[in-house]
């Protein structure tokens, strides 16, 4: 099996006629990168083309440079062929590995992905970034205005500290850079890596946050939040942390997540680290 193209761009794999799999996995590093290893937990951002293989045959399964748009791979939570082959590569490599069925799906596959138990899993992965949980945002220090939530940054890799006035939440949306990042603004449309926070205003009760959960999230694209995180984060700047406060006119309506305890006339409070955007 061969692998030629440019790193980040599909991939051409080729077969050697009448080759078949070994059984035992194998990883190889076909482009050396020069970034930071990737670890444990880690959120990787990747391009990705994957094949199976059984005897002499092979088939195409997923590949995410057709879809126009880089995948994600949390490390530590892929089958386990993937995760050992990816563990400890640096970034800006480009990565081959042949996984057999006891390093994959086992003996039983899967049948939502198309896979058998006889197939052995090609993937060809191109590590484009990877974050820890620890990642957050940097940039210059911006106050949030008069009558806003005050936030001040919390332990390494932790929440930030946010308190919510006792006053009435404003009327309209409110979006406060609170650190200024100098990457690129991001589009709507763009799949971005964050860590935030989200509080009621009301009690300030926190509802959902990607630090508590210990792990950076990623968001498919701003077109499918809520109007107010649309709104209020198009157009910043990677490395930013933004301050929303949204009312309930561009917030959840009667759509709120099970359990968050948002009622339809509350204002919800994010603190959101754009910490990437592909």
């Amino acid at each position: 099996m061969t692998v030629t193209g440019a790193f980040g761009e599909q991939p051409q794999v080729t077969f050697a006629e009448g080759e078949q799999p070994g059984e035992d996995l194998e990883a190889v590093t076909a482009i050396a990168g020069n970034g930071p290893a990737v670890a444990q937990g880690d959120l990787a951002v990747v391009q990705f083309a994957s094949y199976a293989w059984t005897g002499t045959s092979h088939r195409g399964l997923d590949n995410s440079h057709d879809r126009g748009k880089p995948a994600v791979m949390r490390i530590g939570e892929l089958i386990p062929g993937l995760g050992k082959s990816l563990l400890g590569k640096k970034v800006g490599s480009r990565v081959v590995m042949s996984i057999p069925p006891k390093d994959g799906y086992g003996a039983g596959g899967n049948a939502e992905t198309g896979v058998t138990g006889a197939d052995t899993l090609v993937y060809v992965v191109d590590l484009l970034a990877a974050y820890p949980k620890t990642a957050t945002a940097a940039g210059r220090v911006r106050p949030a205005g008069p009558g806003l939530p005050q936030v001040t940054a919390g332990p390494a890799g932790g929440a930030p500290a946010v308190a919510i006035p006792a006053s009435d939440p404003p009327g309209e949306l409110r979006a406060e850079t609170l650190i200024e990042g100098d990457g690129p603004a991001i589009r709507a449309d763009q799949m971005l890596i964050t860590h935030y926070q989200g509080q009621i205003w009301r009690g300030g009760k926190v509802f959902d946050s990607s630090w508590n959960r210990g792990e950076v999230a990623p968001l498919s694209s701003l077109t499918g939040t809520i109007p107010g995180i649309l709104e209020g984060l198009t157009g910043k700047t990677v490395g930013s942390r933004v301050l929303l406060v949204i009312p309930p006119a561009d917030g959840y309506g009667k759509k709120a997540p099970e359990g968050a305890g948002i009622k339809d006339d509350d204002t919800v409070v994010f603190v959101i680290d754009i910490l990437g955007a592909y």
